[in-house]
């Protein structure tokens, strides 16, 4: 992969710090891309005086998530492959830029960001809201990602553009980098951190945009719906590709549907729904169905469409056949002696109100209902795999033969499908790391 990375460097009222961040970009020798996102101030003036940068410009101020995505946009249409993040502000040293080309061509996939450990000369200590910040990002990154990043607040950093453009964040402010971060994580983008400079500005001579509560506010909004999502989604969801949860909802099921469908495994787990909507455990079937699924590794979506023929409005249906068929498996020489044990075993309140009931022998039906169910359920099963199994072998067959009639160019996707098809295996895929 031949690597072509630029620096970017979106400002908004940086008249003081502007040039000095420019030239030590420029000295690096790469392509230099200045973002004025709708400064007030002199600084549009002052970069239309350096030569050799080029310049987007906002005509009002709209945020430094905005200034980076147009950024990224501008690189990837002049075929840039990675951006090299720089704030505006005189925080950042440009010493530091030979270290992300070097991390770059190491890992050129990696989305790479600073961690300002190494003392700057002339650098103040760092502010306690810096350091609160620091440390909180920290831990609610590690807590949505497991990725143990201690600077998640730090604006100099390399992103992969391609990688990036699939994450589709589209933040505005500075609730872009923390989420930008989480999304890349969870896209499978690796995520690491390198050691820079720090360079703190003593106060009365440091310039932040950053509005503490207005933007505290949307960073934590950010990391409520994260925190959220990591909670309440299983593991294997969020790991799947897409970045929206209905993205990823999608890519899951179409995994699912694709997986483990030779044509005896799609037969048997059609069988497995059938049998256990039948069996006598009612309330019980689907999460029983589930674990056996996860234990034999069968098709889940298929054996949830066999579960589902016992739904309410088919329920009565198939307790009706259960007690017929065990009228006929289950002599009353078996059934009598059984229901006098669970009547013994009863609550003597339960025994007096069944008896008074119209009908019948209810113990008795009920013994000749639970075996004659799982007679059923095993009839129905099997007759159910004798009936799918032929007919998957036939759509396969049928797909075989179209391939080769079509003959299209073959694709490491292409062969995934191939050996899920014919081999009968699922394919492993991101949402199984």
């Amino acid at each position: 992969m031949q690597i072509r990375p630029l620096i970017v460097i979106p400002a908004y009222n940086n008249t003081r710090t502007i040039a000095g961040v420019v030239a030590g970009a420029k000295a690096s020798g790469l392509t230099v891309v200045v973002v004025n996102d709708g400064s007030t101030d002199a600084t549009g003036e002052i970069l239309r005086t350096i030569p050799d940068i080029e310049v987007v410009s906002f005509s009002v101020n709209r945020g430094k998530g905005a200034a980076l995505r147009a950024a990224f946009e501008w690189a990837a249409a002049h075929d840039f492959t990675h951006a090299i993040t720089i704030d505006a502000d005189g925080q950042h040293l440009s010493v530091d830029i030979a270290t992300f080309i070097d991390k770059i061509s190491e890992d050129p996939q990696a989305l790479w960001i600073g961690d300002r450990l190494l003392p700057a000369s002339g650098s103040v200590g760092q502010p306690p809201r810096s350091r609160f910040g620091r440390r909180f990002g920290a831990f609610w990154y590690r807590f949505h990602t497991g990725i143990p990043i201690r600077d998640t607040q730090c604006g100099f950093r390399a992103y992969p553009l391609a990688a990036i453009a699939t994450t589709g964040c589209k933040k505005d402010r500075f609730e872009f980098e923390i989420e930008v971060l989480i999304l890349a994580a969870w896209r499978g983008i690796p995520v690491k951190s390198i050691p820079i400079h720090m360079h703190y500005q003593p106060k009365e001579e440091r310039v932040s945009h950053f509005r503490p509560i207005r933007d505290f506010v949307r960073i934590s909004r950010v990391n409520s719906r994260a925190a959220i999502t990591r909670i309440f989604f299983p593991a294997k969801l969020l790991d799947a590709p897409g970045l929206s949860i209905r993205e990823k909802i999608i890519a899951l099921v179409k995994h699912e549907l694709r997986a483990n469908t030779s044509p005896a495994k799609a037969s048997l787990s059609l069988a497995l729904g059938v049998f256990m909507a039948i069996l006598p455990i009612h309330g019980f079937q689907v999460v029983t169905l589930l674990a056996l699924t996860f234990l034999l590794r069968l098709n889940r979506p298929l054996a949830l469409v066999g579960v589902s023929i016992s739904s309410a409005p088919i329920l009565p249906f198939w307790i009706a056949a259960g007690i017929g068929v065990g009228n006929i498996v289950v002599p009353s020489t078996i059934a009598a002696p059984a229901a006098a044990i669970i009547e013994s075993n009863l609550p003597g309140f339960l025994v007096t109100w069944v008896t008074k009931l119209p009908v019948q022998g209810v113990f008795e039906g009920i013994v000749k209902w639970f075996f004659g169910s799982i007679a059923l359920a095993v009839l129905c099963g099997a007759a159910t795999f004798g009936i799918c199994y032929p007919m998957a072998r036939g759509i396969r067959e049928q797909y075989r033969r179209k391939n080769f009639t079509e003959a299209p160019p073959a694709t490491p996707q292409r062969a995934a499908e191939e050996t899920e098809l014919h081999g009968g295996g699922s394919v492993s895929t991101d949402a199984e790391r």
